[in-house]
């Protein structure tokens, strides 16, 4: 239990920190800040605990630093929809479970290894695209991504 609150609270820090400029500018599918990679690979839209729509967005995250380090302490994430900025949402991995569907988020990954993570949001709207922006712990370096909304049409939002 107080694994999920610590990764809770850590997944509230990553949403109300600050912005900064500099880095490498999104390039494709690829997050990569200093020696830590994030690759996009998929999106969906899901309900959160409090049923908002939210989105769940699944990255390979390869540590190559030197060191064990989590995917929330090698980024600070922060999503928006236009000018809105998108708040953390609780997505549990199925009704009859305590487990959120991004605690991978917090477990350290060894140099060199590849883990599978998911960062979950609240969606302000279905259609909008969704900005991705990652800096470094000290705000010094900042990677992009955009996930188009088009794809989620039909069926309130989920994939057709």
């Amino acid at each position: 239990m107080k694994t999920k609150l610590l990764s809770l609270l850590l997944a509230l820090l990553v949403i109300f920190s600050l912005t900064a400029c500099g880095g490498n500018g999104g390039s494709d599918n690829i997050i990569e800040i200093g020696d830590y990679k994030a690759e996009y690979k998929s999106s969906k839209v899901v309900k959160d605990s409090e049923d908002n729509d939210a989105i769940a967005i699944t990255f390979d995250y390869t540590n190559n630093s030197k060191q064990d380090q989590s995917f929330l302490w090698a980024f600070t994430i922060n999503l928006k929809q236009g000018e809105d900025p998108l708040e953390y949402a609780a997505v549990f991995v199925s009704e009859d479970s305590y487990d959120f569907l991004d605690d991978a988020t917090n477990v350290d990954v060894k140099p060199g290894e590849t883990k599978e993570v998911t960062i979950t949001y609240k969606l302000k709207d279905l259609t909008t695209p969704v900005d991705i922006e990652a800096t470094d712990l000290f705000q010094e370096k900042k990677d992009t991504l955009t996930i188009d909304m088009s794809k989620y049409k039909g069926q309130n939002g989920r994939i057709v």
